[in-house]
């Protein structure tokens, strides 16, 4: 059977640039570096650092998408809807070097001294704040695609029984959204586990205190700890599989209940 030039290309060029690089990955992973690593107390700091922030973006991430979800479906020519979506895709475009400098300036000590000397910069808030400005758009993406789905019919029936678009959205529209605002949630929380750049600058790399995955395998290398580093990245990896298979198993239920 004679295959075609896309065919021929794109297996080798997919296990190359995207198998290859993981595999090696976790081919490099020893018995050393696991000990070592699972026996610091900093690693598991910077693990439950990292799932508690993701965690909390991920719901500040969500209820700021059903809000843009609300203008989506009913005030698409307002102000607000359109500077909400020209902005939305912005923490995806601007380098998240960026993103970590443009939160630093709006939320530290310049602004908010009166807080602490470093404003929020350098908490766990502010780690959270990181994770969630580079990932909400998914979360938005998700939201306004579940609504999109939903029958132009079903708005239309409540608003003629007296329904105001609140109590619309409130109790028909947000039920309707079950399966977008979970799909939001894991894709938000996935984002949120392997953010660096963002968190680094905003939250700073204080191990024990704001350090997470990413800056702790960042660390890592920096000491010459190729090991421990080796293992961490494998423990994201992993975490990161687990995340994505758990997301297309919803999607597969998804299309089958449709």
């Amino acid at each position: 059977m004679r295959r075609n030039i896309i065919e021929v290309i794109f297996l080798p060029m997919f296990f190359i640039l995207i198998v290859y690089p993981v595999a090696t990955l976790l081919g490099h992973v020893s018995i050393n570096g696991i000990v070592k690593t699972f026996h610091d107390w900093l690693f598991w700091k910077s693990v439950k650092n990292t799932f508690v922030a993701a965690f909390f973006a991920s719901i500040l991430a969500l209820f700021l998408a059903l809000g843009f979800g609300y203008y989506h479906l009913f005030s698409k020519n307002s102000f607000i809807y359109r500077l909400a979506n020209l902005m939305n895709d912005l923490p995806v475009a601007v380098p998240h070097t960026v993103a970590g400098a443009a939160l630093l300036l709006a939320f530290g000590r310049n602004v908010l001294g009166f807080i602490s000397n470093t404003g929020l910069a350098f908490m766990m808030i502010s780690v959270v704040l990181a994770m969630f400005f580079v990932s909400y758009p998914l979360a938005a993406r998700a939201i306004t695609s579940g609504v999109d789905q939903i029958e132009p019919e079903i708005v239309d029936v409540a608003r003629t029984l007296g329904d105001t678009p609140f109590k619309v959205y409130l109790r028909i529209i947000l039920p309707l959204l079950k399966e977008a605002i979970f799909s939001g949630l894991v894709l938000t929380f996935a984002r949120s586990l392997s953010e660096f750049a963002a968190v680094i600058m905003f939250g700073g790399n204080i191990p024990g205190v704001t350090q997470v995955l990413a800056s702790y395998v960042f660390t890592k290398i920096e000491e010459g700890e190729l090991d421990m580093a080796v293992t961490a990245s494998a423990f994201c990896v992993v975490m990161s599989l687990i995340i994505v298979g758990l997301l297309n198993l919803i999607n597969k239920r998804s299309i089958k209940d449709a």
